[in-house]
């Protein structure tokens, strides 16, 4: 009976299986496949887990034992651009002739039927041929010669340190006559109407017959008088150190104004168009009515303006201790500027769309005038303070280095 009950549930257990298997699709034939596969798959998900934690342990370590690679930049980056140098300037390295004079010329030379005249410090007055730089004649004075002379009428005039004013002839080199100032003379002499005008460290203005060296009248500023004075229309136009830019009637010395800079001035003024410009030590070029004295217009400059303007085609020209200038005169705006290696106070020549013009830096410069572009430069050796001369193609011109220059134009330039 036992034995029956268990074959009979052995039998119940059978079935159930074979119902699952037919349930499943599985059938007698694919049961050690069915085992064989759980199995595999057992395998697969155990190996996964180990890996897993395998894995967690391997990124503990990267993050504290292992440094990561620094980004690297876009390799496709601008290529790096080496600027080309500036151009080299042209230079000149030749001159038509120069002439020693043995010290120091801050004198400008003036060029008068074919002779050059022209001030040293060395207490002398010089007269050269412009052709062939040989010296014609030279007149010693008493004193340093930093006044720029002015030749008129076959007779130079020039002012010297001895406190004296003087009348050479042009073709001798003999005095004509000598009139004694109060001090020292630095400042260029204006003739115009058989009058010389000049001024003085003794703070007057003169005005000297140019024939006899007899005294027609002077007038007090309030300071030096080292710039030179311009005559025009009657009236003369004088800077002095105290600030003021005088109009003093050239007939009888009367005041007819005076306009108040910012600082001292040495410039000597030019009267274009019913206009003076100037410069002063207030780092400042002025334009003022020449009937009224009033204010046109100041242009502010980066220095001390001690170079005495050119106007020229609406242009004023000017230098500055720290460049050289071009100024609308209308207008007062600034049309260019050109940067020399160092400070200007040589006055500039304008001739056939050239300025020509010196600096500390010891070079002399030749920079078109519409463009203030540089057209060529000549080195001397020494400051050249004194302003260029410009006839028949040459530059003549002094320089700190003794020597009296003449500088063949290049053509083209």
């Amino acid at each position: 009976m036992e034995r029956e009950d268990e074959e009979t549930t052995r039998e119940k257990r059978t079935m159930n299986v074979k119902n699952v298997l037919k349930w499943t699709g599985i059938g007698c034939g694919g049961l050690v496949a069915f085992f064989v596969l759980l199995f595999v798959v057992s395998a697969i998900i155990v190996a996964l887990i180990e890996n897993n934690e395998t894995g967690d342990r391997t990124s503990d370590e990267t993050d504290t034992d292992v440094e990561l690679p620094t980004p690297v930049a876009n390799e496709m980056q601008s290529p790096t651009v080496t600027p080309l140098p500036p151009p080299t300037p042209p230079t000149i390295s030749s001159y038509f002739w120069r002439y020693e004079t043995g010290s120091i010329l801050i004198s400008s030379p003036a060029v008068v039927d074919g002779v050059v005249y022209v001030g040293s410090l060395n207490n002398s007055l010089y007269a050269v041929d412009a052709d062939s730089g040989e010296p014609r004649w030279r007149y010693e004075t008493g004193g340093v010669v930093y006044s720029s002379p002015a030749v008129v009428g076959g007779v130079v005039y020039v002012g010297s340190n001895d406190n004296s004013l003087y009348a050479v002839d042009a073709a001798s080199g003999n005095l004509r006559w000598r009139y004694e100032i109060g001090s020292v003379v630095h400042s260029s002499p204006a003739v115009v109407d058989g009058v010389v005008y000049v001024g003085s460290y003794d703070t007057y203005l003169y005005a000297v017959d140019a024939a006899s060296g007899q005294l027609r009248w002077r007038y007090k500023t309030g300071s030096v008088v080292h710039s030179s004075p311009a005559v025009v229309d009657g009236v003369v136009y004088v800077a002095s150190e105290d600030r003021y830019l005088y109009a003093v009637d050239a007939a009888y010395g009367e005041l007819r104004w005076r306009y108040e800079t910012g600082d001292y001035m040495y410039s000597s003024p030019a009267v274009v168009d019913g206009v003076v410009y100037v410069g002063s030590n207030d780092k400042s070029l002025y334009a003022v009515d020449a009937a009224s004295g009033e204010l046109r217009w100041r242009y502010e400059t980066g220095g001390a303006v001690q170079s005495s303007p050119a106007v020229v085609d609406g242009v004023v020209y000017v230098g500055s201790h720290d460049t050289l200038y071009a100024v609308d005169t209308d207008s007062g705006d600034l049309r260019w500027q050109y940067k020399t290696g160092d400070g200007v106070e040589s006055s500039p020549a304008v001739v056939d769309g050239v300025v020509y013009i010196g600096s500390f830096d010891n070079y002399l410069y030749a920079v078109s005038a519409d463009s203030g572009d540089l057209r060529w430069q000549y080195k001397t050796g020494g400051w050249v303070l004194s302003s260029p001369a410009v006839v028949d193609g040459v530059v003549y011109f002094g320089s700190d280095d003794g020597y009296l220059y003449a500088i063949d134009v290049p053509e083209g330039r």
